[in-house]
């Protein structure tokens, strides 16, 4: 029987309430420069388009409801992010502490980063494959659920590509073999072909604009006294090509030591505080072997997102996307390859790191004091936390 939520928990659940209250207020503003905004609102008006889907069933309830756009964007976001947390926090209470759920680390990142994305909307569309591949339907229509599901996920954003398809191939509730594995890749290649497909039509500058003037009612309403004459944000990258990707990524690991290895450090505390708390409440034996499992889960996504590291520069994003879709695959069963926790087991045992994370108390207060910085400042990284963040809010308006 998991234990009932500690005080910093419920500390760190208020602020974070507070964090997305705020950032819900700011985004009622949001126009064409906003990212957030403007990767719902991309749609077809230009053509097929990559992460289209979305923007154009918006526009259509706007048509048929009366509602702006970027306010059902908003609601939709916010709508997608409780769902997620609550299923986190209902469904993974004796693995996972509350506080880590609600830290910066997993549900904590969008609270106070940005909601308003589609990093919920795979990741709960993640779920529904992995529902349906544990449903007890035949194995053709488990597939066409499963491959709808998936394409649904990858029109609306294509880097589901990498954290959710290697899985639902590789990870089962049984651990596959090479025939299984097979199997499985076959059976979801309608969506991989899907990925292809957006891959190769991913937008030109034309389609950007096109998407930009279908908005131009909604950015004036936004904005009346503003001319949004280029397209921004998200719109205006669909014009941009894997070469510029990859130039910004160059730039960053190029331009210095601090931001690479504040990366650096933030990714391997992250993973450090994921496998100190993961069955921290749960006897030695059990805490052991599924830290072992959660730690092989995290290298293996790691591995199959880390082609994003190098097609964009949104780490925050990856990093969350990491975190929690590997939280889920242990949640719902899926083991990893048997070599690969057999590895990590081999190394905890050699390493002593089962006595090593003994000596070292799961204590939640210390999710209280690690966040993400948004701009790359020595200052931003000492405020992103939690608490640090709303005491300089305070400080800031008193």
């Amino acid at each position: 029987m998991p234990k009932k939520p500690s005080p910093t928990a419920a500390i760190l659940g208020i602020l974070l309430v507070c964090a997305t209250v705020t950032q819900f207020v700011g985004a009622l503003s949001w126009g064409h420069e906003s990212y957030q905004i403007t990767d719902w609102l991309i749609n077809y008006a230009g053509g097929f388009v990559r992460r289209g889907l979305p923007g154009t069933l918006l526009g259509f309830l706007e048509e048929v409801t009366g509602i702006g756009a970027n306010l059902l964007a908003i609601a939709v976001s916010l709508a997608l992010y409780l769902s997620l947390a609550a299923w986190f926090l209902r469904r993974g209470a004796a693995v996972f502490p509350a506080a880590l759920i609600l830290s910066c680390i997993v549900m904590g990142f969008p609270g106070y980063q940005d909601f308003v994305r589609k990093d919920c909307l795979g990741l709960l569309l993640l779920l529904g494959c992995l529902k349906a591949q544990d449903s007890g339907l035949p194995g053709f229509p488990r597939a066409v659920i499963a491959n709808l599901l998936a394409a649904l996920a990858i029109l609306s954003h294509e880097t589901f590509m990498f954290y959710a398809l290697p899985a639902l191939v590789f990870m089962g509730k049984r651990r596959p073999g090479l025939r299984e594995v097979s199997l499985g890749a076959l059976s979801l290649a309608p969506a991989a072909l899907v990925f292809l497909i957006v891959a190769k039509h991913h937008g030109t500058p034309a389609i950007a604009a096109a998407v930009h003037e279908s908005w131009m009612p909604l950015w004036k309403t936004l904005a009346p006294g503003e001319a949004a004459i280029e397209p921004a944000a998200s719109i205006a990258a669909l014009g941009w090509t894997a070469g510029e990707g990859l130039h910004q990524s160059g730039y960053m690991l190029t331009s210095g030591l601090y931001q690479p290895l504040c990366w650096i450090s933030v990714f391997s505390i992250s993973f450090l505080l994921v496998i100190l708390f993961t069955g921290c409440r749960a006897e030695s034996s059990i805490r052991t072997e599924t830290r072992v499992r959660v730690t092989a889960l995290l290298v293996a996504q790691l591995v199959f997102i880390s082609p994003l590291f190098l097609l964009g520069i949104d780490y925050g994003r990856w990093l969350f996307l990491w975190v929690a879709s590997s939280l889920m695959l242990h949640l719902c069963g899926r083991r990893p390859p048997a070599w690969l926790e057999a590895a990590v087991a081999g190394i905890f045992r050699r390493l002593k790191i089962p006595a090593i994370l003994e000596r070292i108390p799961a204590r939640d207060w210390y999710l209280l004091f690690f966040g993400f910085p948004v701009i790359w400042n020595l200052h931003n990284f000492i405020t992103a936390s939690p608490v640090v963040r709303h005491l300089e809010l305070l400080r800031t308006y008193f």
